[in-house]
């Protein structure tokens, strides 16, 4: 799923300035996408099979469409937080000691 989004982001002419890992439970994605592009970062991002609420699904809707994009010509900034459902435990990384 994480290759998948950072793929619709970057395909539909957005950019990926930041993601954030939560262990093997979430990650976040900060982007920033032209107005002009962000119909197209909607429909790539329902592509990747994720499952938005409701609150997302109007976060989306209630972006500029293409039309009121090419009036303003601005950057759009935004964040998606996926959360991975699954019965595995934590991902546990070691973290070396640091001599001294």
């Amino acid at each position: 799923m994480i290759a998948r989004v950072r793929t619709a982001i970057t395909a539909s002419g957005a950019w990926v300035v930041d993601v954030n890992l939560f262990s093997n439970v979430s990650v976040c994605f900060n982007f920033e996408v032209p107005s002009s592009r962000v119909e197209q970062l909607r429909d790539a991002l329902a592509a990747t099979d994720l499952h938005f609420t409701k609150e997302s699904e109007g976060s989306l809707a209630s972006l500029p469409d293409r039309d009121d994009a090419r009036s303003q010509a601005v950057d759009v900034t935004g964040s998606l937080q996926i959360t991975f459902i699954h019965n595995e435990p934590d991902l546990r990384i070691e973290v070396p000691r640091i001599p001294g």
